[in-house]
């Protein structure tokens, strides 16, 4: 029997499927979508997507691999968490088939293979709607063996990031902060290079540092007074996140690990900064609140553990920038990852870090660094 191969017509017009896909950003929002404990809708279909298409060529089938994989992608297109949704959660096992194709049916020409792939995944719950197409069968079938490894599995992966010089580059509104408050007492001020190596250790140690010597704590107080009340007006002139930040965020959603934020930044600012530039990426963000201590206290780490209920440290792995950074990471037991690009160069944390500990120079690399470590096993 010849081997049953997708030819070069039908990949192309997967791609082209693809990439409408992934470029809407509505349909976008599935990264969002909450399914299957720490699963979101977007990897759940793409899973059911590649599952179907590998079971079908293991058994040499011939049949419509394009309908079949656009029709795994959609078969879930809905936007809601029915977990919070009390109105949507008793019938969502029986209604949102339907509800995915009037989703489905707005941005897409469907073929009839599609809307039964669509309609009747949820069969033997949904009793009266049996797939009728090969193409049917085989997605009903694979979606609840993912289903399944989803809700049994083990909890994924957790990556806690540091902000500042981590995941955005927030050095000019802070210095123009800095040197706001400094002005306003006629002091000096400083220049980015000074500001740079004086961030790391919070807002009150980052005036302390930049305050000329021999300042009065009562002084101090001020300055931190008046450098708050600009930064919080301006915290967001200038930050940006790092090139490619935003696009590895997302990938490493989109492959399940579960993401969080610790900084020493006030709590209220660190909230205000991710939601903006990362929206619905990051699980639990925990800045400077005035109930724990700051990095590089464990303190912190402990916050997170306990929001987002994790019990074994070995699955989780810390990324930042300095020196305060890594020794947060070791003073929780943590694997630890360093950045390059951010407030401290290489060489600078070349003398700090352990010669073992990884350090990448962007955040796409390491996506492609967790392609080739497992976190347990770094």
């Amino acid at each position: 029997m010849k081997k049953r191969n997708i030819s070069r017509d039908e990949q192309l017009k997967i791609w082209r499927f693809y990439i409408s896909f992934r470029t809407n950003p509505i349909l976008n929002n599935l990264l969002n979508t909450k399914q299957h404990r720490t699963s979101n809708t977007y990897r759940h279909v793409s899973l059911v997507a590649k599952k179907s298409v590998q079971y079908a060529l293991k058994r040499n089938l011939d049949i419509d691999y394009y309908s079949l994989i656009r029709g795994a992608f959609l078969h879930d297109l809905f936007f809601y968490d029915w977990r919070k949704e009390k109105d949507k959660a008793f019938h969502h096992l029986t209604r949102h088939p339907q509800v995915a194709y009037e989703n489905a049916k707005q941005y897409f020409d469907l073929n009839d293979i599609e809307k039964d792939i669509i309609v009747n995944h949820m069969w033997p719950v949904t009793f009266r709607h049996f797939p009728r197409t090969k193409e049917g069968r085989i997605v009903n079938h694979i979606d609840k063996t993912v289903t399944f490894k989803e809700v049994f599995s083990k909890k994924k992966d957790i990556i806690i990031f540091d902000l500042d010089g981590t995941l955005l580059d927030t050095l000019d509104d802070l210095m123009n902060a800095v040197n706001h408050a400094l002005k306003l007492h006629n002091y000096p001020t400083r220049d980015r290079e000074f500001v740079r190596l004086a961030i790391g250790n919070g807002t009150t140690m980052l005036i302390k540092r930049c305050a000329p010597e021999g300042t009065s704590e009562e002084e101090r107080d001020e300055l931190l007074n008046d450098f708050r009340k600009y930064y919080f007006a301006h915290v967001n002139d200038n930050t940006k996140p790092y090139p490619g930040n935003y696009a590895a965020l997302r990938e490493l959603k989109r492959r399940g690990y579960r993401l969080a934020v610790a900084t020493n930044k006030l709590h209220s600012a660190a909230n205000e900064l991710i939601n903006d530039h990362f929206p619905g990426l990051f699980e639990y963000v925990q800045g400077d609140d005035g109930h724990v201590r700051k990095k590089p206290s464990y303190d912190m780490i402990a916050a997170i553990r306990g929001n987002m209920r994790i019990r074994r440290i070995d699955k989780i792995l810390y990324v930042g920038d300095t020196n305060v950074d890594y020794q947060t990471a070791k003073n929780a037991h943590l694997k630890c990852v360093i950045v390059t690009y951010g407030y401290r160069t290489k060489e600078e944390m070349s003398n700090i870090i352990n010669k073992k500990t990884p350090t990448v120079s962007s955040l796409g690399e390491l996506v492609t660094y967790l392609d080739n470590n497992k976190i347990k096993r770094l």
